[in-house]
């Protein structure tokens, strides 16, 4: 009897020893599996000082207004006219105006090429649509007028004069800029001057760009010109001037133009929200008006283009 009350005491602690051992082995995986849960939302869960950011594509450019293509496939609208505000940059034979938001640029530009001793010219500038294809018709009836039939005359002319909206001189983003060691723009001289050398070195520096670059006229469908400056802004001055792309080449590396060459981004003075204008179409030649009077000061004349 004493026996048999032993044993059942014994199984009953064997009884609460196994329970409380299940209980304590519970409890501790609940443990590890909460903990792991923790640790799951810390690694999985970024802080707010690890989001970083996007980063604005360009974000250090300036003047973004005036980075757009104007050419055949980009004509200006038909209102530009109306709409552009010029300010005066170059006072001389021929007066130089620029739109008045790169007009600083322009003026900082050529005080500083004169500080080092180099006196540049402006031959050219601002002009109005009108002008544009009064300077057309011109340039066909002078090739007409020297044995050249109208087609080849007209064909002949597209590659040194722009047709009317379709010229950056019609933007008043574009100087002809020349001095007094070279005035012609019958040819590639101004290249051999110090005027071109200083350009060439330093007109990123105000934003500005050599338009028609040499080796460019099949992409460009202008001759190189030398003298032809163009206004970007000065971030893509100095990225255009390294890439040694010209600015046709520059749009299409960065994926702003169709595969027509027309842009879809970066398009300046167009609504995004409506189509570019159609082009702008070019009249018969008609009686040829007088001519700008040539720069006074050396005996070469200035032939206006593009």
């Amino acid at each position: 009897m004493r026996g048999m009350k032993y044993l059942l005491m014994i199984s009953v602690l064997l009884i609460l020893l196994a329970f409380a051992l299940t209980t304590l082995a519970f409890r501790k995986d609940d443990g590890e599996q909460e903990a792991a849960t923790e640790t799951v939302s810390v690694t999985t869960v970024p802080t707010e000082t690890e989001i970083e950011p996007e980063e604005e594509e360009d974000i250090n450019a300036d003047n973004k207004w005036a980075m757009f293509l104007v050419n055949k496939q980009n004509p200006l609208p038909d209102n530009y006219d109306s709409v552009i505000e010029t300010e005066l940059v170059y006072e001389g034979d021929r007066n130089g105006y620029v739109d008045k938001r790169a007009a600083k640029y322009a003026k900082d530009m050529f005080a500083a090429a004169l500080e080092d001793g180099i006196d540049l010219w402006v031959v050219s500038s601002y002009r109005t649509i009108q002008y544009q294809q009064d300077n057309f018709d011109r340039s066909v009836q002078q090739r007409m007028d020297n044995g050249m039939t109208y087609d080849d005359a007209y064909a002949d002319t597209l590659r040194e004069v722009a047709m009317p909206g379709e010229s950056e001189h019609n933007a008043g983003l574009a100087m002809d800029i020349m001095s007094v060691e070279y005035t012609s723009m019958d040819d590639a001289g101004f290249e051999n001057t110090k005027a071109f050398a200083w350009l060439d070195e330093h007109a990123a520096e105000y934003g500005f760009i050599l338009r028609y670059p040499k080796d460019k006229e099949s992409i460009t469908e202008i001759i190189y010109e030398p003298w032809h400056y163009r206004f970007v802004g000065v971030y893509y001055a100095k990225e255009i001037k390294e890439s040694g792309l010209c600015l046709e080449e520059y749009f299409a590396e960065r994926g702003w133009t169709d595969e027509d060459g027309k842009a879809i981004k970066m398009r300046g003075p167009f609504d995004e929200e409506e189509e570019q204008p159609a082009e702008t179409k070019v009249t018969e030649p008609t009686e040829p008006k007088k001519t700008m009077p040539a720069v006074e000061r050396n005996e070469q004349n200035v032939t206006i283009i593009v």
